[in-house]
């Protein structure tokens, strides 16, 4: 049985009432009790009904939350295999008039809720118990009845067992005077907010076939094309140089072949690194992201764990523009040998970003999982009228579409409340980068630098 929330909404009550009829009783817990029928013209029927309410709202909080939201269900008109359903019309005025003699005053909050059951003119009846909170007094019950097989006592406590409903123990007594004494926090008020643009990155086959071209191109000009030569030229010097080209031995000359050759190893490495070279650049160039958390109340928050997701997006490191070389990222299709790198693997200098949270207690963290990007933020506390700000070079967003906003949503876990708070939030997508404007904007921040 799903009882991740309460049954508030049809399709809750739906999928509830299916596991009902296909167990019957035997799904009774402290926070569900089921009953095939219950007369409310009835004195003693209704009177299951104030004893439920009472013992359901007599719970611990760190129990009653694991179930239903921490609300206590009684349904009414439901058995196993079918819901033969009460008599359609029932109102909670009605039932009020019956049970509050047991419940006031002070006495707990409940609700009643609605479903078809399987006869024209019978419903199914949803009796909803708030879920109980730190700091609620212990509901007494308010008056006497004796009955054939239900008795109330005037000043008793009851509480809801598994499958029951009974008067409390010393001990169980003992637990809610301790739930009485604790103050109960006051609901947060977070606000979470994102500086800066997400951007979108041109990856598109077209383009990065136009770069292929050009630059093959370019090299085919500077490299294969054959020289001018004069025939006629006299000087020794000149005649040697020439006999070198005609005999091949120009270094700058290469043979169709082995052109060919190296053109389609460099065009197999372009292909295979140009997400992860243009995101380099963009992680140099382009500006990150600056979240700001703040705790609107006057109370410190504790031990707060935030979760953001933004939807088709993913994360690359920022780096100091001088650590990013352009050429070595997309290096010449036929380089010039180093001296000081005579393999020609064009290392670039590692990234060290991303080694400062392994390093460091700094409380952000950040992965890309499948196509979402998850950002994480752990922190002892979070002050009143001081926001946590993060440094704006974590990493910068990139959008996986070409859409002028990301959506977002947001988790939060608080020490000592006992719910997750969430919201959502939208992150404009900025103007499409390619390989040329990254290529300007690289340059206008390591001048800048």
């Amino acid at each position: 049985m799903d009882t991740s929330r309460p049954p508030h909404g049809e399709r809750q009550r739906k999928a509830l009432l299916a596991e009902i009829q296909a167990g019957g009783d035997t799904t009774e817990k402290h926070y569900l009790e089921i009953k095939r029928q219950l007369d409310f013209s009835s004195k003693e029927e209704t009177t299951k009904l104030a004893k439920f309410i009472l013992g359901a709202a007599n719970r611990l909080p760190a129990t009653a939350e694991r179930h239903f939201g921490g609300y206590a269900v009684m349904v009414i008109g439901a058995e196993k295999g079918g819901l033969p359903g009460v008599p359609a019309g029932t109102e909670i005025l009605d039932i009020e008039q019956k049970i509050n003699k047991f419940l006031l005053p002070g006495g707990p909050q409940w609700e009643l809720e609605r479903a078809p059951a399987d006869s024209p003119g019978q419903e199914v009846l949803f009796i909803l118990v708030d879920p109980p909170q730190d700091g609620d007094t212990i509901y007494l019950c308010r008056a006497d009845f004796q009955g054939s097989k239900v008795n109330l006592g005037n000043g008793d406590i009851y509480v809801r067992a598994q499958g029951q409903t009974r008067k409390a123990t010393a001990r169980e007594i003992d637990d809610l005077m301790t739930r009485a004494g604790k103050k109960s926090l006051p609901a947060p008020e977070l606000t979470v907010s994102l500086a800066g643009d997400a951007h979108h990155l041109d990856l598109t086959p077209e383009r990065l076939d136009q770069f292929i071209d050009n630059k093959v191109e370019k090299a085919r000009t500077e490299h294969l094309s054959p020289p001018a030569f004069a025939p006629a030229q006299r000087s020794p010097l000149f005649a040697g140089l020439n006999a070198q080209v005609l005999l091949g031995l120009d270094p700058t000359r290469l043979s169709p072949e082995a052109f060919e050759r190296q053109a389609l190893e460099w065009e197999q490495q372009i292909r295979a690194e140009w997400q992860e070279n243009l995101g380099r650049i963009a992680g140099a160039a382009l500006p990150g992201l600056v979240i700001e958390l703040a705790n609107r109340q006057y109370t410190f928050l504790e031990a707060v764990r935030f979760d953001l997701v933004l939807e088709d997006a993913y994360g690359v490191d920022t780096e100091d523009p001088d650590d990013v070389t352009v050429k070595k990222l997309f290096p010449l299709v036929i380089e010039k040998r180093n001296p000081l790198d005579p393999l020609g693997l064009g290392l670039l200098p590692p990234n060290l970003n991303n080694i400062r949270p392994a390093l460091s207690q700094y409380p952000l963290k950040w992965k890309n999982v499948g196509e979402n990007l998850h950002i994480t933020i752990e922190l002892d506390q979070l002050r009143p009228g001081t926001p946590w700000v993060s440094d704006g070079d974590d990493f910068v967003v990139i959008a996986r579409h070409d859409v002028t906003a990301l959506s977002g949503t947001w988790r939060a876990t608080i020490r000592g409340h006992h719910e997750a708070f969430e919201g959502e939030v939208s992150l404009p997508v900025g103007q499409k980068q390619n390989i040329q404007t990254l290529y300007r904007r690289l340059a206008q921040e390591t001048a800048n630098n």
